[in-house]
């Protein structure tokens, strides 16, 4: 049943319903001051549906909505005063229902023409007894509201998809990373495997290089020793030389004296014939040795030398050798400085990825969450 229905089934507007007309047509009443205060838009309809008057903040945002008014249910601002709110409503039958259950009021509607959106809020104009006398309406224009909220929605959903295309490039980029921190773990290992091997046999090489150290020095002894005892022999072969030579002047002076001796000399001048030749054959073979004592002398001289320089050189590579331990040693605690921080490297991307793997789950929920803001925005 229709509220003209209800009016011809003995429904009579109230003394105070007149008497609301009234104030709100007197320009100077305390209520239409009060109404023209308020910061939102407000029409008034009576107990037939009609809008007996809108405040002043009404006023002007219909001014505004003049052409979308117009547009979209072809009247003027002027005739939207005396007219009904069902010109407003494509099914007039259904907001009568509405508005005649108490339970459904107050009753909030959002509705849009004309490019604009209407948030609206209806409720009952009652009197002391609980008496219905007219309807108040409060409106409001959430066209640019809800526009805003749009494009805010728009730009959030456009960065979450670029969170998740971010957030998918950055999983591949983390998986990679993994993948290659792995191997470099693995080659890394394997170099510090390589730098011990290494270490240790330049620990090998360092013992030998000592011991051929301590065998040149023992060698250059040998050949200092050697060169001293052939320079003894020489000595003492010089001191048999000069026997040899006393022994050939004695021999010389016996053959002379056997020979003043005559017949009975002749023996002994045989004797000292020989003594004679056996001092020379002596003197013959010591010259021949002291040239083979000077041959073995200047060899060794030579040897000494050689060995003198082969210890300056072993010297050197000692010296080299311990730069090198020392840096294979340094290179061995940087190697497993490296190995630590790939090791690093490779869990901190194991946990980007597993992080990235969360954008997406992250990124929907916002997007959901936004969406139901939006929502809330548009329906609030």
């Amino acid at each position: 049943m229709s509220f003209t229905q209800l009016l011809q089934s003995g429904f009579r507007p109230s003394t105070k319903q007149t008497d609301l007309n009234t104030t709100l047509a007197d320009p100077t009443h305390p209520l239409r001051a009060a109404l023209d205060s308020l910061h939102g838009n407000c029409f008034i309809a009576d107990m037939s549906l009609t809008l007996v008057y809108m405040n002043r903040s009404a006023r002007s945002t219909v001014q505004e909505l003049a052409g979308a008014v117009r547009s979209a249910f072809g009247m003027s601002l002027d005739q939207l005063l005396g007219g009904s709110i069902h010109r407003f409503h494509k099914d007039p039958a259904r907001i009568d229902r509405i508005l005649a259950d108490p339970a459904q009021l107050p009753r909030e509607a959002i509705f849009g023409f004309g490019g604009r959106t209407l948030k609206t809020q209806i409720n009952a104009i009652t009197d002391d007894a609980g008496h219905r006398i007219g309807f108040i309406v409060l409106w409001d224009d959430v066209t640019a509201r809800n526009a805003s909220a749009d494009g805010a929605f728009a730009d959030v959903k456009e960065a979450t998809d670029r969170i998740e295309l971010i957030g998918g490039r950055l999983l591949d980029v983390a998986a990679e990373t993994s993948q290659q921190a792995d191997s470099a773990a693995a080659a890394t290992e394997e170099m510090r495997a390589a730098v011990g091997s290494i270490s240790q046999s330049s620990v090998h090489v360092g013992s030998q290089v000592h011991d051929a150290m301590a065998a040149t020095a023992e060698g250059v002894q040998r050949m200092e020793d050697l060169q001293r005892s052939s320079q003894e022999i020489g000595d003492f072969l010089r001191l048999i030389t000069t026997v040899a030579d006393q022994t050939k002047l004695l021999a010389l002076n016996a053959t002379i004296e056997a020979a003043r001796a005559g017949e009975a000399g002749r023996g002994f001048a045989v004797v000292a014939d020989e003594v004679k030749q056996l001092a020379g054959t002596t003197s013959s073979s010591i010259g021949d040795i002291e040239s083979r004592i000077d041959a073995i002398q200047r060899a060794a001289g030579e040897a000494v030398a050689t060995l003198s320089r082969i210890s300056a050189l072993v010297d050197g590579i000692s010296e080299s050798q311990d730069t090198v331990a020392a840096a294979i040693e340094e290179q061995s605690a940087v190697t497993s400085e490296i190995a630590q921080s790939i090791a690093h490297i490779a869990s901190g991307a194991k946990e980007t990825v597993e992080q990235a793997e969360l954008l997406p789950d992250a990124s929907g929920s916002v997007t959901a969450e936004t969406g139901v803001l939006h929502q809330i925005i548009q329906q609030s």
